[in-house]
This record gives structure tokens, C-alpha cells and sequence, in this order.
């Protein structure tokens, strides 16, 4: 009886490990069938009765009526055979041990379903390797938040996931190896997380799907401003944190030479906890009246000094792109910390004080149209010169990221004795602005006593009549029209140091929306290489906006690249292109394919 029993628990075991390891090993798809719209609304049911925050809104969101849902039965390198449900080919959850897990692609879409423990990055290469998350290597909520250190209640094998201090998008599912009152009584040992399903497995892949982690910043209980705050493993921090207790801190800094494969724990990560910092050298949080100081001074900072900002400019960008990024280095803007909370109280007062004017360009949408220059605080306002925005700020409202656009022409012979008339002389084969040209024929018309007694009019001369193909008097504007058209056109963009020369009229960046198979929507974008986007990593910037896959390729007949992402994201596109990359509005085409919202 006892080998029998002891045969019985090494099976359970074995079974265990395979569970863990199902979804690292190649994976076989034994069936994949479409659901039925009778069948829809049991699913929807089941997915609402697991997680119960999701509103109807979400699930319909999730299970679009027009996109297909399957089930998906899949072989594991175990022989287990698991239910997939997929929306678009894509993972959304499985079902398990009588249990409904999410996949990650659901997690990133509803980020808050399920309880996320947080990790070093550090730790994913354990993971990654096959090991378990143990409680050594969570990272907990200060003692003085008020949060809870392994979450509200959390039961032995209530399903969860795992999250970065740098990214609180989710990297891994798993369920909990003890319950949240066990992991407080453990001294901090033992497991927490068992692994099931984890980033760049085969689940994750399956039928070729490969997205990005979407950067979604770091947990909202860090509190920290960038990743320099909160120390790798095994560093001494550059900065000192705050809100951070002795007990708490002890969590956030283990040594990287401590962690250790422990092959007798199902391959599990145990790390050491040292207190290496000290309580009395933590950073004292700001104060009320410090913060609102400290947005007073950013505020006046932009207005006034700023190298990049021009009117109008929407509000949230004003405060994303100004504000914050003329913050002193190693000290964060938090406007929930000031006395204003918000940031419309704030510039609702600055209007109020007439220091500048807000208007809404349309509903639900203010910008900031006007500067009073002449207010008594904006004169009195003074930054020296040293700490004043540079032009060439590293940040994401530098000028290296602002895109200038010249149209231009390109002088030709006929037009020689037109733009000769005084200096500077032009030779053929070089680019003039459309400005420079209206300059040059004003000129040539006095010089030549061209204007008509008509003052709206001029009399063509008979270099102008070659021009314009008109002996009879002309209108002004008309000049200075067939003056242009008898020059090429040509156009330069300007990216920061980088100068890009185009022959012809310029192309505007054109978004479009088309069906592929399945009825599936995709967004296609032309013309980004015009503008001196850097399509690789334009593509890479959407697969983390949306978290959906992107395809670069040259369409018969082009000679630009076409951007291929998956769904219609025209409207993400398009605030890319305006907020980072600066593009004027004016060279973008196709925001009227973008969805329309529903009344």
C-alpha cells in the first residue's frame, strides 16, 4: 500500500511539472471551431461569472458580434488536451483545472480583472528559465499606504498574474500557491505563484500571433518617476525613495547574488532579503505647498521659455510635453499632490487671472489659444539662463522630434531674369520658397514698371507674358501662381539634425482602412518615409500603443514603405503622428476612417 501511495504521489507530481511546462513545449491544434451565436452568450456568461468586474460594455468589446470567436483544442507535449478561446486568432483565456485563466492578451486589454504580483525584471530570466515566483522576490506595498502586502484575501489557488516594477502590464498567469494570509505568516518563504502561461510561450504564439508588452508604466503604489528610482537588483539606489519603511524596503532592494535555482522547490527562485537602505536617508515627500510651487514655476517655464511649444495646444499635451518636462532633474510633477488636484482647476485660474486664454476647439477638447506676455507675473517671471529649456532636450517634446515641413521650387531658366532682378542671384537647380518667390516678383514688377494703373493689376512685360501666357492685365496673385508652376516642385523635411529632399508635390501620410480574410480590419499607412518617420520603429511604437501586430512591406507600384497594423487604429495613428512626431494636421489624410463612436 505505502509504494502504491508513493507511486500515486509521484504521478501528481509528474503531472504538476507537465502543467507547468505545458504551454514552454510545442503545442498541436487538434480542432478549431467557430462558435455559434447561441453559443456566444454562454461564453460571455462564463467569462463574466469568473471575473465579475468586467461590465457589459467591456464583454461586448471583447467579443465584437462582427469578429469571430473559436474554440480551439489544443495537444500539449503532456497529451493534455485544453479549450482555447480566441477572438481574431487571438488567445483570450483557456480552461483549466475546471478553472477559467486569462490569457495575457486579456490581461492587457483589462488590466485589473485578477491580483498582479510584482517582480524584479531581473527575476523574468528565472522565470523565463522555468522557475516558479516565491515570496522572496515579490515586491510589497510600504507599510504606511494603507495596501495590503499580498493583496485583499487572496485563496490558496485563486488564479493571478505577475507584473514588473517597471511595467504593470502582466507577463505571466499562474495560480497562487498559498493564500494571502499564509504568505503574512510565512516569514516570507515558500512559494507564491505557480506558472501556467507565460510571455513568448506557445499559447502565447499560437496560430502566429506575436505581440509586444505594452508599456503601461509601472505599478500605480510605487510612486516612483522613472526606472533610475527604483534600484535593479543587487544596485545601490541614485536616488532615494519615498514612502518607504524598513520592513518594506528590505523587499525592494534583494541581492542579485542571492538568487539561486532551487531545483528541490519545482525549480523555484529563492532570494535572500537584506535591508541595505537606510530609513533615516529616505527622500521626505513633498509638501503641499512645495508641489504647487513646483507648478507654478513649470508652468511659467513654458509659457515663457520653452523652445517647442506653439499655439494652439491641447491642454493634456501642454501639461505632458511642457510642464513635466521642465521639471528639475530627479524631481517628478504628481498634480494630485497639490492643492489643485487636477489640472483644469489650475489653468482654469491662470485663466481666471487672465494669464492666459483656454478655449474649447470642440466638445470635451480645451487648448490653450493665447499667452498674455504683458501680465505683471509673466514679465516678472525669471529663469537663468543655465536652467532654461534647451532646444535640444533628450525628452519627448524636444525639437528633435518636431517635423518641419518647406515646400519649395526648383529654379529654372525662364524664371532666371524674374528672380535676377536684384540680389541674391539664383542659378538653375536651386530650391527657392514660395514666399522668396512672391518677394522676387514684387521686386521685378516695380523695377520693370509692370504694375497696371489698376494697382490690383499688373501689366505683363514680355519676360512675364512668356511666363503667364497673357498679354492683358493679370491679377497679382495670378503672377506669382504661373511664376510657381513654371518651376518643379520639391520640399524638404526637417527631423531634428536630419534634412530629407523630395522631388514633386509633397504626398500627405494617407491612413486607410481594408479587409482582409475573415472580414478582419487592418490600417494601412503610406508616405511616413516622406516625412522622415523611421517606419521600423513607428511600428514598434504602435504594437505597444494598441498591442497589436504590425507588417512593413512595399506595395507593387510604390516606392515608399506601407505600414500594415492589425484593427482599425486610425485614431492612435493619427495622435502619434500630431503629438510626438509633430506632423502638421495638414499632411494627414484618412482620420474620417477612424470608428465612430456609438451614441
Amino acid at each position: 500500500m505505502i509504494l502504491i501511495w508513493q507511486n500515486r504521489l509521484c504521478f501528481q507530481n509528474i503531472s504538476l511539472f507537465f502543467f507547468k511546462k505545458m504551454f514552454r513545449k510545442p503545442i498541436k491544434i487538434k480542432s478549431n471551431t467557430p462558435v455559434k451565436g447561441s453559443e456566444r452568450k454562454n461564453i460571455k456568461d462564463k467569462i463574466h461569472k469568473y471575473y465579475p468586474t468586467l461590465t457589459e460594455e467591456d464583454l461586448n468589446n471583447l467579443l465584437p458580434k462582427k469578429e469571430g470567436l473559436n474554440i480551439v483544442k489544443i495537444v500539449t507535449a503532456s497529451s493534455e488536451i485544453i479549450q482555447v478561446y480566441t477572438v481574431q486568432k487571438r488567445p483570450i483565456c483557456f480552461e483549466l483545472y475546471d478553472k477559467l485563466f486569462p490569457t495575457l492578451y486579456l490581461l492587457w486589454q483589462f488590466p485589473n480583472i485578477i491580483h498582479n504580483f510584482t517582480t524584479h525584471k531581473e527575476v523574468m530570466n528565472f522565470i523565463n528559465s522555468g522557475a516558479d515566483l516565491m515570496l522572496p522576490g515579490v515586491l510589497t506595498p510600504p507599510a504606511q499606504s494603507g495596501l495590503p502586502k499580498y493583496g485583499c484575501a487572496i485563496q490558496k489557488d485563486a488564479i493571478v498574474a505577475i507584473n514588473l516594477s517597471t511595467n504593470k502590464a502582466s507577463i505571466a498567469v499562474g495560480y497562487a500557491a498559498m493564500s494571502s494570509a499564509d504568505m503574512e505568516a510565512s516569514g516570507r518563504r515558500g512559494k507564491c505563484v505557480t506558472i501556467i502561461h507565460l510571455y513568448g510561450d506557445k499559447l502565447f504564439t499560437l496560430e502566429g500571433q506575436n505581440g509586444s508588452v505594452p508599456n503601461m508604466g509601472p505599478p500605480e503604489w510605487l510612486n516612483f518617476s522613472n526606472d533610475q528610482d527604483f534600484p535593479p537588483l543587487g544596485a545601490t539606489p541614485k536616488r532615494k525613495v519615498d514612502m518607504c519603511s524598513s520592513e518594506s524596503c528590505s523587499m525592494l532592494q534583494p541581492d542579485v547574488e542571492d538568487i539561486v535555482l532551487n531545483e528541490n522547490q519545482n525549480d523555484s527562485v529563492v532570494v535572500n532579503e537584506e535591508n541595505n537602505l537606510d530609513v533615516d536617508d529616505m527622500k521626505k515627500e513633498m509638501s503641499v505647498e512645495e508641489v504647487d510651487e513646483l507648478l507654478y514655476k513649470t508652468f511659467f517655464t513654458a509659457i515663457k521659455y520653452s523652445k517647442t511649444l506653439t499655439l494652439p495646444i491641447l491642454t493634456s499635451n501642454f501639461y505632458k510635453l511642457q510642464m513635466l518636462a521642465n521639471c528639475p532633474p530627479g524631481i517628478t510633477l504628481d498634480i494630485k499632490k497639490s492643492s489643485f488636484k487636477k489640472l483644469k482647476p489650475f489653468l482654469d485660474k491662470m485663466c481666471k487671472d487672465n494669464i492666459i486664454t483656454v478655449k474649447e476647439m470642440k466638445k470635451g477638447v480645451e487648448s490653450i489659444v493665447e499667452i498674455n506676455k504683458t501680465h505683471p507675473k509673466y514679465e516678472e517671471f525669471y529663469v537663468k539662463p543655465d536652467e532654461r529649456p534647451k532646444k535640444n532636450q533628450d525628452d519627448s517634446s524636444s525639437k528633435s522630434d518636431t517635423t518641419n515641413i518647406t515646400e519649395s521650387y526648383i529654379v529654372t531658366n525662364n524664371v532666371l531674369p524674374i528672380l535676377n532682378s536684384k540680389e541674391p542671384k539664383w542659378q538653375k537647380g536651386d530650391t527657392i520658397t514660395g514666399n522668396d518667390v512672391k518677394k522676387h516678383v514684387r521686386e521685378y514688377i516695380l523695377l520693370n514698371n509692370c504694375q497696371h494703373e489698376n494697382s490690383r493689376l499688373v501689366q505683363p512685360d514680355a519676360t512675364l507674358s512668356s511666363i503667364c501666357k497673357n498679354t492683358n492685365p493679370i491679377a497679382w496673385e495670378e503672377v506669382n501662381e504661373k511664376v510657381c508652376g513654371a518651376m518643379k516642385n520639391c520640399f524638404k523635411v526637417q527631423t531634428g539634425q536630419e534634412e530629407i529632399f523630395n522631388k514633386g508635390k509633397v504626398s500627405p501620410i494617407t491612413m486607410s482602412v481594408a479587409n482582409r480574410s475573415g472580414n478582419k480590419k487592418v490600417t494601412l499607412v503610406d508616405n511616413l518615409e516622406l516625412f522622415g518617420v523611421k517606419v521600423a520603429e513607428f511600428a514598434k511604437e504602435c504594437q505597444h500603443g494598441v498591442a497589436a501586430s504590425t507588417s512593413i512591406s512595399t506595395p507593387p507600384g510604390k516606392k515608399t514603405e506601407q505600414l500594415l497594423v492589425q484593427g482599425n487604429q486610425v485614431l492612435f495613428i493619427y495622435n502619434l503622428l500630431v503629438d510626438k512626431y509633430q506632423i502638421p494636421k495638414r499632411y494627414i489624410r484618412g482620420l474620417e476612417n477612424a470608428p465612430k463612436k456609438k451614441r
